[in-house]
């Protein structure tokens, strides 16, 4: 099992609040498995000033015990303080610990006063002190509403500089390919677009082993450590869980246009809108727009599902287990791995759009982040990449087990000149093709990119190795 990885940022961020000469509040959240304990547990390695308390739920007396007992180590003397929690936070201030509240939802549930608690003493009693405040939460939702959000009791009391707000999200795939070093490029790929950047999930790929067996003894099998995560995710955060399911569902199966979500899913047209809110909340899917049109203007968008874990368990193992249980052994020859370079495409559609940064970036300055175009006559083109100069960079991705063909950069060159994009001159566009393939490329491609400067053709070993370097 890999060490800690990543987040050096978020632990360098964390150590200059630890150091700071003046009072710091910290808020940490993301969804459960993305290692924010891990993280705040390293950041306090090897310190003496420090009380770190996982929150569990029980009575308010019995996490209140729970929590002195585990700051005792540190401040013997808060023993001798009054048992109330203003009393012991007041007291930890005093004596500049860094004091972190894992989980601390938790605590708020069984003490709705806590919040307030804390921005009184913030208020009134950590001017003189340097002491770190650090809460926790997984509960996405709750960790908004009484820290975040404009009505909460401790909004506006974050650090700004260093920012104290951090959103711990999935990681990098560069990090997560120190989870299964062992696997050649493209089956990386495939590990990743199946498992995503949680670290936990991530934890389950043993890379002695094939992706067939990982995907089957994690996931397909009823024992298996992921088979049920998911669900267990989305009960502990959301109501009404059935609509949200069939809401996930639909998106797995292939309809992200609202509208398509909306037929497919069988819900009502008005509450949809609220559905799609609140998963977006969770940071389980987001919504997307053709990367040169202005959100704020363009009704021209669909829906995705950010997890890629998710998008596998609703996509291959939501309602099919009777199937699985008919094909026994070879369930997973006959219901997944047909399709499976189909669904990892979209993943590496994202690499691929990544690996044009630094493919391009000594050439070009790029004004949008390269991402997808479509219109709403049903053209799409995989990656556009608007640069400062005249130049838009296009380009097509397949993930598929036969080479890349020449129709495919002849159709690009097609549907290029479509793109609603003008130069900042005014002038007319000239195009850079950018063509990415699992498998290679037809020889009459290769004599193309040969014979012109603006087409150049990429494996997904080079798609690696640039991500990763």
């Amino acid at each position: 099992m890999p060490p800690f990885v990543n987040r050096t940022k978020e632990l360098d961020r964390l150590t200059k609040l630890y150091n700071s000469n003046s009072p710091n509040l910290s808020v940490i959240y993301g969804r459960r498995r993305m290692g924010k304990t891990a993280l705040v547990v390293k950041s306090i390695e090897d310190r003496e000033d420090a009380v770190y308390h996982q929150a569990a739920h029980g009575t308010p007396e019995q996490q209140l015990d729970s929590f002195i007992a585990d700051a005792t180590t540190a401040f013997p003397g808060i023993n001798r303080i009054r048992k109330d929690w203003e009393n012991v936070l007041n007291y930890l201030a005093e004596q500049d610990a860094i004091v972190i509240l894992d989980e601390f939802p938790y605590l708020v549930d069984e003490n709705e006063a806590l919040p307030s608690i804390i921005q009184r003493i913030w208020d009134h009693e950590v001017e003189e002190t340097a002491t770190t405040f650090v809460l926790t939460g997984s509960a996405i939702g709750m960790i908004h509403k009484i820290a975040l959000d404009g009505s909460s009791p401790l909004y506006g009391r974050i650090s700004k500089r260093p920012n104290g707000k951090l959103d711990i999200g999935p990681l990098p795939f560069e990090a997560a390919m120190t989870f299964f070093p062992d696997y050649d490029p493209a089956e990386q790929v495939m590990a990743y677009g199946v498992f995503g950047g949680t670290p936990d999930y991530l934890r389950a790929v043993d890379d002695s082993q094939s992706l067939k067996e990982n995907i089957t003894e994690t996931l397909l099998l009823r024992d298996g450590g992921l088979h049920e995560e998911p669900e267990n995710v989305l009960h502990r955060e959301l109501d009404e869980v059935d609509r949200y399911f069939a809401v996930l569902k639909a998106m797995a199966e292939g309809n992200r246009q609202r509208n398509e979500i909306v037929q497919a899913a069988s819900i009502n047209a008005n509450s949809a809108g609220y559905y799609l809110s609140r998963l977006r909340e969770l940071q389980i899917i987001e919504q997307e727009y053709p990367v040169t049109v202005d959100p704020s203007r363009s009704r021209n968008s669909r829906y995705r599902i950010l997890d890629q874990l998710f998008a596998f368990w609703f996509r291959f193992v939501h309602g099919r287990s009777s199937r699985y249980e008919v094909f026994g052994p070879d369930a997973y020859d006959e219901l997944v791995e047909p399709y499976l370079s189909d669904f990892v495409s979209g993943t590496f559609e994202q690499l691929c759009q990544r690996a044009i940064l630094f493919e391009y970036g000594d050439e070009y300055t790029f004004t949008e982040e390269p991402d997808t175009w479509w219109d709403t006559d049903g053209r799409e083109i995989d990656i556009v990449a608007p640069t400062n100069s005249d130049t838009l960079v296009v380009g097509e991705v397949k993930f598929t087990q036969q080479p890349l063909g020449y129709d495919v950069f002849a159709q690009l060159q097609q549907e290029a000149p479509h793109i609603d994009w003008v130069p900042n001159g005014g002038e007319e566009p000239e195009y850079e093709y950018a063509l990415f393939s699992r498998s290679g490329f037809a020889s009459s491609l290769e004599e193309a990119r040969d014979e012109r400067d603006d087409l150049h053709l990429y494996t997904v070993e080079d798609v690696v190795e640039t991500i990763t370097e």
